[in-house]
């Protein structure tokens, strides 16, 4: 069996620094006591090499083999024993703690605790064996104070160890916290973008079905008016007149399918306006197209959250469509309220109405319900035939706590609006 040591870098700088740190300490602190005891002070090579060697360790931590990051705390810890066994590391604890620090690079939360213990225990062994032939040459008052020295030395080692380790796990736990945050994130960023798309293609799919049942079919009906006009146009003059102005009528509503799939595209809710005014403009636009004018109760005190305000007015909008191509009505109520806890809207008409089951659910109607089930609203559909239709919208106001509700233009100027809306 081979042992491979890929190379890579420590992730944690600043434990990288901790560890040059207690390194450096032990080397001065070494040094420090080679000078003031020894009467011929130097830095033994064997010292130099054991500490340069643990250094630079610390830039080259194991890859993922287990065999390789056991090797790898073994060598530590020869160069720890070799050291202090033959007198060359008086403040070996600090590596002790180094190699605590870097276990936690290498190893899961129980193999760390397993080595600290390890750790522990050679601390407890190597400390026995330097002291105890100091221990014998002390009076027994000295050897009281001697040992209970060496016990707050273990306690305080025991300690500082425990507390090394829950540190190093807060803060591993914390990077793993922030990688999954930023791998949601980036999760949350693709499923908005195709959410994003899922809903072009869906207003695409929908003004494309708009096109090709009213468009197509007026442009189809206009070409065969024409051609028919053509045909007769030196045979029988009044029969080729009739035909274009039956093809004047055909454009004419080709041209109002145009701009109503254009209004189609447009923007939601604009920032400029209200709520209040776009319904207003969507009325228009169905008066304009239809002739008839739908009435309309807005009894709002307060601006709705942006995505209620796009659903309602994405409901209306599909409504007074499906109404103008649908219904053959002749009159259109519009009515919408709001209470702190939630937004009632009913659209009403007259018109033909339908039998009403799940093959009736056309596409508008498929949309509209799965717009008020994303807000956990209700959406319900009455009608019958020859009765009319009536569409009931409840959206809960709750699920936007963060909305502050800004207050909307004077009534005077939204009375002036509807007057000049009706005039």
């Amino acid at each position: 069996m081979s042992l491979s040591f890929p190379i890579r870098s420590n992730p944690f700088r600043f434990l990288l620094y901790i560890e040059w740190g207690l390194v450096a300490t032990c080397a001065v602190a070494d040094s420090l006591v080679s000078i003031i005891f020894s009467q011929t002070p130097h830095l033994s090579i064997p010292f130099v090499v054991i500490l340069l060697v643990f250094g630079i360790m610390g830039l080259m931590l194991p890859g993922d083999n287990t065999l390789s990051k056991v090797v790898y705390t073994s060598i530590e810890i020869g160069l720890i024993l070799f050291g202090s066994t033959f007198g060359y590391l008086q403040f070996w604890p600090l590596l002790l703690i180094v190699v605590v620090i870097r276990s936690c690079f290498l190893f899961e939360e129980s193999g760390r605790y397993l080595l600290a213990t390890l750790v522990f225990f050679l601390f407890l062994i190597l400390k026995a064996q330097s002291v105890s032939s100091i221990a014998f040459s002390l009076s027994f008052s000295e050897q009281g104070i001697f040992w209970l020295n060496q016990l707050n030395h273990t306690f305080l080692f025991g300690v500082g160890l425990l507390f090394l380790l829950r540190l190093v796990n807060t803060v591993f736990t914390e990077r793993q916290i922030q990688e999954q945050l930023i791998i949601a994130h980036k999760q949350l960023q693709q499923y908005v973008v195709q959410v994003e798309d899922l809903a072009v293609v869906r207003e695409r799919n929908h003004i494309a079905h708009n096109i090709h049942d009213s468009l197509g079919h007026a442009l189809a009906v206009l070409n065969i008016q024409l051609q028919s006009a053509l045909k007769f146009w030196q045979v029988d003059l009044h029969q080729a007149h009739q035909y274009v102005l039956q093809s004047k009528q055909l454009g004419s509503f080709a041209m109002q399918e145009v701009r109503r799939s254009v209004n189609t595209l447009r923007v939601d809710v604009p920032k400029e306006r209200s709520l209040q005014m776009a319904i207003a403009f969507l009325a228009r636009e169905f008066h304009h197209a239809t002739g008839i004018l739908p009435t309309t109760q807005l009894n709002l005190t307060s601006a709705l959250p942006l995505e209620v305000s796009k659903t309602i007015y994405r409901i209306v909008q599909e409504a007074l469509t499906n109404i103008y191509k649908h219904a053959e009505a002749t009159a259109v109520h519009i009515h919408l309220s709001a209470i702190p806890e939630q937004v009632y809207l009913t659209i009403e008409d007259n018109g033909k109405g339908f039998q009403l089951d799940q093959e009736s659910m056309g596409f508008g109607l498929q949309e509209m319900q799965q717009r008020v089930t994303l807000l956990k609203g209700q959406f319900q559909i009455g009608s019958e035939l020859g009765t009319g239709c009536c569409l009931t919208v409840r959206l809960p106001l709750s699920e936007f706590p963060s909305n502050t509700p800004q207050p909307l233009g004077s009534s005077r100027k939204y009375l002036t609006l509807q007057k000049s809306f009706v005039q």
